[in-house]
């Protein structure tokens, strides 16, 4: 079983806080320039690899918007009829075919976690729950976006199944971009904590079948944000 480490943060995701925070501390509007990316990876003491992968995690969240051969910009919010756009992979998958797959798996893993989870591990996604609730009334993305991964990957490491846990692990990159495209409209932040209050409020309560039907509605919810109707 891989092991849940809070304290880990991966470089990219670090670097994409870097950037939100220099976006928040200098009050850039859309349309403001940022530094250039050799920039950006000296002052952040970054490589480049993991630059653009913060930059294209900040433009699938839409707070950015980057422009080859111009640089990168803060960008306009994006309304829901256009966050589908932001999806990447349409030569492999519709992102549509990614929250059927994942309101699939996704409904069994919880439904089995809720079986597995310790009083520890439950004030452990309480924790991170809490903690994308916070962002969203702020509406910090990033920490939003942060916090449902490690939620959703924590879900998976408890299911107990070893063969859900490598489908997650083959195509979690997938699975990660279809949960931060939704998030581009920031308004509707709210609507993923309160999602995740559910989620944890069935897993206290020890009810696989709610549990199952509670991430059902989330992944529901989540591509309705999308644009997209299950």
């Amino acid at each position: 079983m891989r092991s849940f480490e809070r304290t880990r943060q991966p470089v990219p995701m670090k670097t994409a806080e870097a950037i939100n925070q220099m976006i928040r501390d200098h009050n850039l509007k859309p349309g403001d320039q940022l530094p250039s990316q050799r920039e950006l990876s000296v002052d952040l003491g970054v490589s480049r690899a993991s630059l653009r992968e913060a930059l294209s995690m900040l433009e699938t969240l839409g707070l950015i918007s980057v422009q080859p051969g111009r640089g990168v910009f803060v960008a306009e919010e994006r309304e829901a009829a256009n966050t589908a756009s932001a999806w990447r992979f349409d030569e492999q998958y519709s992102l549509r075919e990614v929250f059927e797959l994942r309101r699939s798996i996704e409904g069994s893993a919880a439904a089995l976690a809720v079986t597995h989870m310790t009083p520890a591990d439950i004030e452990t996604i309480d924790t991170m729950c809490r903690e994308i609730e916070a962002a969203a009334i702020e509406r910090n993305v990033v920490t939003v976006a942060e916090n449902d991964v490690r939620f959703h990957d924590f879900i998976f490491e408890r299911c107990g199944n070893r063969l859900l846990q490598d489908i997650q692990t083959q195509v979690r990159r997938l699975l990660v971009e279809s949960q931060q495209v939704p998030m581009a409209e920031r308004a509707r932040l709210v609507e993923t904590a309160v999602e995740h209050r559910r989620l944890v409020e069935a897993f206290r309560a020890r009810n696989p079948d709610a549990t199952r039907s509670a991430m059902e509605q989330h992944i529901r919810g989540s591509a309705g944000r999308a644009g997209l109707f299950l």
